[in-house]
């Protein structure tokens, strides 16, 4: 549960888990001030005590209908307005002793931890720093004010100035960790959640989203990359290019539906007959080209497997089984054979299998 709390999902999943974090927010506030309550009775600074009584309704009311408040934002401002007020007017009645300007302190991680979590402001960066502004002059203010002036009520009793004192300043502590904390895992979390919509979004533009095999462009820099690794260390690599037989056939008899069912199928079959050091391309609508990191010998019996087992495949599609076949063309890397002519040669392979019957390998 907290690590859902902590990294929400997208979507009406976190909407929910925000109202989950804010309504605890809210409750740790209302218990808060629900021991202020108390004290404040007991010592019969009643203006104060009927004042927390007002806020325990509020945190608590709001913590019970903050799932249905559209835009969470508003929290923002009940928090601040409500801390800034309190510690104020607090300090006013029972003076500086108490401790209760501590809590302005803790503001200043609370307003960003709440600005940049709220997703409605992370484009509105400037509250924080506008709060930090009014928490510094307020501060200030009620600093020059508690000296120059005594406090509303001077007489209370000793032990509750000293629960006050130190109650006050271990809770300002711990809200000034708490939310630095808070607002470091927000941090975190959303540097997650981009780096993992960087990596889908690289996945995208590199792989074919039918077959996820690599793309054309993401296969053109493998193949530079491995001709340039032949060239510098004379380290052989080989390309293999296949092409489904009487593919036309499956997308005008059964539709196109069945031909991705082909296309999908046939896929597995090559990964799973294919080294892992070894990668495939979708190069043109029912075209693959292998790149073999390895001389022909090898690539020669890696492409006999996968016409072997593409072959011996029954294919089941809508009650009916489909027999298929490939044919694939062999080259491999010689030293003055730039990335093109191979291509070509394979491909010239390929179609002279084509014309001898197809279903067959040809590496000469």
């Amino acid at each position: 549960m907290l690590q859902k709390l902590i990294f929400p999902n997208q979507g009406d999943t976190q909407t929910n888990y925000d109202a989950i974090r804010y309504s605890l927010i809210l409750t740790g506030a209302a218990v808060i001030h629900f021991v202020f309550m108390v004290a404040f009775y007991l010592m019969h600074v009643y203006f104060m005590g009927i004042y927390n009584t007002a806020i325990v309704i509020l945190y608590y009311a709001c913590s019970k209908i903050i799932s249905n408040i559209k835009e969470l934002g508003r929290l923002y401002f009940i928090v601040m307005g409500e801390v800034l007020l309190h510690s104020c007017l607090a300090t006013i009645m029972v003076g500086w002793n108490f401790g209760f300007m501590f809590y302005l302190t803790a503001l200043i991680p609370i307003s960003f931890y709440l600005a940049f979590s709220i997703r409605s402001f992370r484009r509105k960066l400037i509250y924080p720093f506008v709060t930090a502004g009014i928490v510094f002059f307020l501060y200030m203010l009620i600093l020059t004010l508690a000296h120059a002036i005594p406090p509303v009520y001077p007489d209370t009793p000793a032990a509750f100035r000293l629960f006050f004192t130190y109650i006050n300043i271990i809770i300002g502590l711990v809200l000034n960790f708490l939310f630095s904390a808070l607002f470091a895992i927000e941090v975190n979390s959303m540097q997650l959640r981009m780096e993992t919509e960087q990596e889908r979004l690289e996945d995208e533009a590199s792989y074919d989203p039918l077959t996820h095999f690599l793309n054309r462009r993401s296969m053109d820099d493998r193949l530079n990359h491995t001709h340039r690794n032949a060239l510098m260390n004379n380290v052989p690599y080989s390309l293999i290019m296949g092409d489904i037989d009487h593919f036309k056939k499956f997308n005008d008899t059964y539709g196109h539906d069945c031909g991705d069912f082909v296309l999908q199928s046939i896929s597995k079959i090559i990964q799973n007959q294919i080294r892992v050091k070894d990668c495939v391309c979708r190069w043109g609508g029912e075209e693959f080209l292998i790149l073999i990191t390895d001389g022909q010998e090898t690539a020669v019996d890696v492409a006999n497997r996968i016409r072997a087992a593409i072959e011996a495949y029954e294919f089941n599609y809508e009650g009916k089984t489909l027999h298929v076949t490939i044919t694939l063309g062999v080259s491999s890397y010689y030293s003055s054979a730039k990335v093109k002519t191979l291509i070509e040669i394979a491909d010239k392979r390929l179609y002279k299998g084509k014309e001898n019957g197809r279903n067959q390998v040809v590496s000469s």
